[in-house]
């Protein structure tokens, strides 16, 4: 049995626990992210240099697997109330938060008199004008968090990818191959290859989901809307003329998606081992592009129009929430402007293939070094980001609502279950559109 003293210790030990604080008094932060281990020692390091200026703060940091291990553990933690201080998210699945009410508005905080935006933390010039603060960030990577349904700031830029296209510099230059730029160059250097390599798939696309949804971006095929009161708006003709097409290229050994490889395997992996010869996928895992086989050349994705290009934005942003205590959410609003301010930002990038979510972050010394590195200091990250710099203008993102993280993961179930011959294209898009309207999120 607990002795009297401890008995009556319990409620200020219960007490600390809710306030976010250890027996110290420190304020504890959780941090839930989807990290790898490399990424987390970067991390690691940020969150010493931060605990030196912030030594009353911890911050308590843990990977919690990939993004929909996120969000599912996320929504289950909401309803017992374990949720922590502050997680890595797609916009998707803050959507489903906000239905919730588990996510905290950050609105207050950009202008705080104690924890707000200050210049030194990033500011560039324009003109005559310095921008700082909320002005300091790539437009579309902050106004992301603010196009919810709900009006307020929901989830604030970390780091941000996009797509880009790796490939085998050996063997294009070998078979003097032009690196396509459309999808109709890519049908004919895909065919040329099979030609002169019948084993070998010319293409791999890491994400079922992305190539759906960008190609509907990129054709104009409705794919959902925010506003309507019918959301999905995929089951239409054009979309599965569209997959009725994909098939074609399938069947004829011009390209591979995750979904619809053996084991459910990367196509990067696929790439890297030199079966596949070109692959798109996320900037952010650049460095599961690297082969020490032979040399990879990175290049925009195509687009049906290589003049108005059209790529994903994707990569993590941080959102807080409500639970957490008043003491708690100030700390990580602090951490969050640490590890984003701009040469935390850049440092980031540089090491890891994301992008800088600061304007400021682009004109750092470190960053124009990495940018403008010749001869044995070029790497596959310097390659990446001298794609990247190219896009800022192209990026799109798809209508955030409640169940729009249901509706990507469906097109995308849509392309591997029509690639593999397991559905027919219309019962593959009835499908989807079942789960979509009554379909369970959790």
């Amino acid at each position: 049995m607990a002795s009297k003293k401890n008995f009556l210790a319990l409620p200020f030990t219960f007490a600390l626990l809710l306030a976010g604080c250890d027996g110290d008094g420190r304020t504890q932060v959780v941090f839930w992210h989807t990290m790898g281990q490399t990424n987390q020692e970067i991390l690691n390091g940020m969150i010493a240099d931060f605990t030196e200026e912030h030594p009353d703060v911890v911050i308590n940091h843990a990977s919690q697997g990939g993004y929909d291990d996120i969000r599912k553990k996320i929504n289950s933690a909401i309803p017992v109330g374990n949720t922590p201080t502050m997680a890595f998210c797609y916009p998707d699945h803050v959507a489903d938060y906000i239905e919730s009410g588990a996510i905290e508005n950050m609105t207050p905080y950009i202008s705080d008199a104690e924890i707000g935006f200050t210049e030194e933390e990033g500011s560039h010039q324009q003109g005559e004008v310095v921008k700082s603060g909320v002005d300091d960030f790539v437009a579309g990577y902050w106004g992301e968090g603010l196009d919810y349904q709900v009006q307020g700031l929901y989830s604030v830029p970390f780091s941000k990818s996009t797509e880009a296209l790796f490939y085998n510099v050996d063997f294009f230059e070998q078979y003097e191959l032009e690196v396509p730029t459309t999808w109709a160059e890519m049908l004919t250097v895909s065919r040329a290859i099979k030609a002169i390599a019948p084993t070998k798939i010319p293409l791999g696309y890491d994400s079922d989901s992305n190539l759906f949804i960008t190609l509907c971006e990129q054709l104009g095929i409705p794919y959902t809307s925010k506003e309507s009161a019918n959301h999905y708006l995929f089951n239409n003709q054009e979309a599965k003329d569209l997959i009725s097409q994909l098939k074609v290229f399938y069947d004829e050994g011009l390209f591979v998606t995750k979904g619809a490889s053996p084991n459910n395997s990367y196509t990067s992996t696929q790439f890297t081992d030199g079966t596949v010869l070109m692959t798109i996928g996320s900037t952010g895992g650049t460095s599961y592009n690297f082969s020490p086989n032979f040399e990879v050349g990175v290049a925009i994705p195509p687009s049906i129009d290589a003049e108005e290009p059209a790529v994903i934005s994707q990569g993590p942003s941080i959102t807080f929430f409500k639970r957490a205590s008043t003491a708690q959410k100030r700390a990580a609003w602090e951490f969050y402007k640490f590890i984003s301010n701009s040469e935390n930002s850049a440092r980031y990038s540089i090491m890891t293939g994301y992008e800088p979510v600061r304007i400021s972050s682009y004109e750092t010394p470190e960053y124009q070094t990495h940018l403008n590195a010749a001869g044995a200091d070029v790497n596959l990250y310097t390659k990446t980001a001298n794609i990247t710099i190219n896009m800022r203008d192209s990026y799109f993102y798809s209508p955030v609502f409640v169940g729009s993280a249901t509706a990507r993961d469906e097109v995308g179930g849509i392309i591997s279950n029509v690639l593999l011959g397991i559905k027919t294209v219309e019962q593959a898009f009835n499908d989807a559109l079942t789960e979509c309207i009554f379909g369970s999120e959790v």
